[in-house]
């Protein structure tokens, strides 16, 4: 039987869908990563807020009750407005990894979508080759029996 005619096309598809395989894969490899570091984040951010908590009572309590300067307590309003400028960048940390968990999400519903027209493109391929195959499988067989029938009424003609 000949070649299919098609073959190359159906193994360059077969290449575009190991590859849409492989980057679905990495993308969820993203995604995971992405969630555990949208975990660590969140944990880094109630760690610090426990901080803080622990932190401003220190501060506090080594004011109060205390006659102290009034550096002292500019002193104390920095250091308590710096401690809420380090809440608000593992604040926006969080938001951060959660943009990027979202873009990750994205992405891999992009790469499954690639995937299933890859497998599409495939099957239609396949579909065809099969249809292919038939027919030349019946023209092979058509062709045989003419032979057949040829060579049959040949001899028969000689007797």
């Amino acid at each position: 039987m000949a070649k299919y005619i098609l073959e190359d096309i159906l193994r360059v598809r077969n290449f575009r869908k190991d590859v849409a395989e492989k980057n679905l894969a990495q993308a969820k490899r993203l995604v995971v990563e992405a969630e555990e570091n949208v975990k660590r984040a969140e944990e880094a951010l109630e760690a610090f807020k426990i901080f803080i908590v622990e932190e401003s009572d220190r501060l506090y309590k080594k004011v109060i009750g205390q006659k102290v300067k009034k550096m002292s307590v500019d002193s104390l309003n920095a250091a308590l407005k710096g401690l809420k400028n380090k809440l608000c960048d593992h604040e926006k940390m969080v938001e951060n990894e959660k943009e990027n968990l979202e873009k990750a999400k994205k992405n891999l519903d992009e790469k499954r979508i690639a995937l299933q027209e890859a497998n599409k493109n495939i099957e239609k391929i396949s579909a065809h080759k099969e249809a292919w195959i038939k027919e030349a499988k019946q023209e092979e067989e058509m062709l045989f029996d003419k032979e057949l029938e040829e060579f049959t009424g040949k001899r028969q003609g000689k007797e």
